[in-house]
Parts: structure tokens; sequence; C-alpha cells
């Protein structure tokens, strides 16, 4: 073999042995035994904890308290997702030492471990914060490591914020980038078996109305049918009656002076058991934005065969709610139900088999 050859093989041996000290466990994981809680602090300081912050490379995620709930100051105060924060306390608190990994800033970037103002990190740096701006505790996050199989741990590399040591922590912290999805995202949820009868109103003045007179029944009925034409699939036709069940939001912003077209495309439902709620869309630079509205008229009487109906107590408290929630804001819909929402008549309609 000649020399050359032979010092660029060696030259790879000693990078691949040096890579593997790097990445090799380390010899002192301080004072962390292996299974114990990497930060224990948060689980007795939990009720002190007034701000999350959640630094990334594309921006910094802001969750506060509010009482006893949590809101978005950067989506005008929009109520959180509790149920979402409540997890990452638990995934943090429940993080435990697996492998004690490297202390050395240069292989940071391999486990994404790395300060926030590294070159290129991709790390999270999660900091749960006193109403003083006093960390209570905070993180670098880094690569998950899932178990393959059914048979291993579900791993994280994290370093806590300051500390040298980096390590591989038994458990699973997926801390989301995009505030977004920490916005509590529910709107309405308006089960089409509770559906009378939904109404569609377009801009140009024509309408799309559904209905059916008995809650025991599956299908509705089209109005307006034109001669040699039929409704297409139950389903189809069921759509929009369905608009509003498990409606979330895509995005949302304050609805304080922006004017509401009086001819613009208005959306609604009404339910066998007294319940209206309507969406109302306004154009903002090129997309659709809805108001919503709630209001309760129930029956003295609830129809038979109407297994989802709720009593006039509840749709009173159900309209009050959504009314209450929903009030001050307009909101972005998915597309599947923006487009229930503005179906026309022609939509729901085939042409009769001759």
């Amino acid at each position: 073999m000649r020399p050359l050859t032979i010092s660029l093989l060696g030259g790879v041996a000693l990078a691949s042995v040096a890579a593997a000290l790097l990445l090799a466990p380390a010899d002192d994981g301080g004072d962390v035994k292996l299974g114990m809680r990497l930060f224990p602090e948060l689980t007795g300081r939990a009720t002190d904890v007034q701000t999350i912050e959640l630094q990334r490379p594309d921006g910094t995620v802001v969750l506060r308290r509010a009482g006893d709930s949590w809101i978005l100051p950067d989506r005008a105060g929009y109520a959180a997702d509790t149920a979402r924060i409540r997890q990452l306390f638990f995934e943090v608190s429940e993080l435990r030492s697996l492998e004690a990994k490297t202390r050395s800033k240069d292989v940071y970037p391999s486990l994404e471990v790395e300060d926030r103002d590294a070159a290129d990190a991709k790390s999270t740096r999660v900091a749960f914060k006193t109403a003083q701006g006093q960390e209570v505790t905070a993180l670098l996050a880094g690569k998950n490591r899932f178990g393959r199989g059914g048979g291993g741990e579900d791993a994280v590399y994290v370093r806590r914020a300051g500390d040298p040591q980096a390590w591989l922590a038994k458990g699973r912290l997926m801390v989301n980038r995009d505030a977004l999805q920490w916005l509590d995202r529910g709107l309405t949820d308006i089960a089409r078996e509770r559906v009378r009868e939904a109404a569609i109103r377009h801009p140009d003045g024509s309408r799309t109305f559904v209905s059916r007179t008995d809650p025991a029944e599956r299908d509705f009925d089209v109005g307006g049918i034109p001669e040699g034409r039929k409704p297409r699939s139950g389903w189809e036709v069921g759509s929009v009656a369905a608009a509003f069940e498990k409606l979330e939001l895509e995005d949302v912003r304050k609805a304080e002076g922006i004017a509401i077209p009086a001819d613009g495309l208005v959306a609604t439902v009404t339910t066998f058991d007294g319940l209206e709620v309507s969406a109302r869309f306004v154009e903002i630079d090129g997309a659709q934005w809805a108001a919503f509205s709630a209001k309760a008229a129930p029956p003295e009487k609830l129809p038979e065969g109407g297994t989802a109906l709720k009593p006039a107590a509840e749709v009173r408290a159900e309209a009050e709610r959504i009314a209450a929630r929903v009030g001050p804001w307009l909101y972005r819909l998915p597309v599947f139900n923006l487009e229930n929402m503005r179906r026309r008549t022609e939509d729901l309609l085939e042409p009769k088999e001759s």
C-alpha cells in the first residue's frame, strides 16, 4: 500500500476514534445519578411558573399564565391549550437520566443541544419563568430517540441551560415550534345528529338549504332542486349540516375594527333542541375569516328519536359558552370546513338517470 493511502486511512481512523470518544458516555455526570429526575425543581415550583418561553431558530413562542388558564400574547391573548401545557410540564419534570453524554461544545450540534446563540443552532430552549422573569428551570432540548419494536424506551438528548453536561434522558419531549399549535383550537362541536337544518347565504343572494323533519332520519333533503336533478349521496348533502362538528381554528385575530359585510357569506346551523350557530365571513388579504355567533331558543318539548339532543338548560348554557368564547375574535378555518360552509345547491346535486 502506498504511503499516501496509509496516511489517509490513518487520518480517517483517528477522526473516527475522536468522534467515538466525544459521543461516548461521559465519565462524570456530576451529582446526577442514573435514573434520577434531571429537573426535579419543576414539580415543586410549578405554581411559581407564570411564563414559558420556547426559543427556536425560527422564533420564540411565549405562553403566559392568566389565572387558571394560559394565553398566547402573540395572538392577542387568545387562550392556549392547557392540556398541551400540562403535558409539557409533565414531560420535562419526568425526564430521568439514562446516560451521561458529552461535555464538549463541538459535539452539541450532533445532539442538537447547543446554546441558542450558537451558529446554526437547532436546539429548543425551554424556560419556565416566574412573574419577575426569574428562571425556575431552563433546558436545551435536542433530538428525540424513539423506542423501536415496542421493546425500546423513548429518550431525548437534553442539557440544563448553563451546564456543560449533556444527557440522554429517558422520556419523550415534544416541543412544538408552531405558535398556532399551542392555541386552544376547538371552536364548536355541533353533532350532525342534532341538526335540523343548515343554510348558506351566498354573496350573490343565492341560498343553499338542507333540512330534515325528524331527528331519527339519517339523510337531509335539499331545498330548491330543479327539474332533472337529484341529490348526491347522503354523506355529501349531510356535510353541509356537519360543518360545525368538531370545528377547529387554523388561525385567530381580534375582530375589533374589522367590518363584516352585510351581504357577505353566512353559514348557519339550527338544531332540533334549539341551538343556532352562525359564521359570517369577511375577506382579509385574500383569505376568508369568520365571525361566529350563537343563540338558543329551545322548544317546549324535544322531538322523539333524537338521542343526541340536549335539555333546554344545557342548550342555553352551550350558546352562552360559545358566544362568550368566540365573540371578540375572527377565525381562519380549515379548508375542509370552509368548503362545507360555502357549498352551493348545484354542488349537492347530480343528473337524474334517464
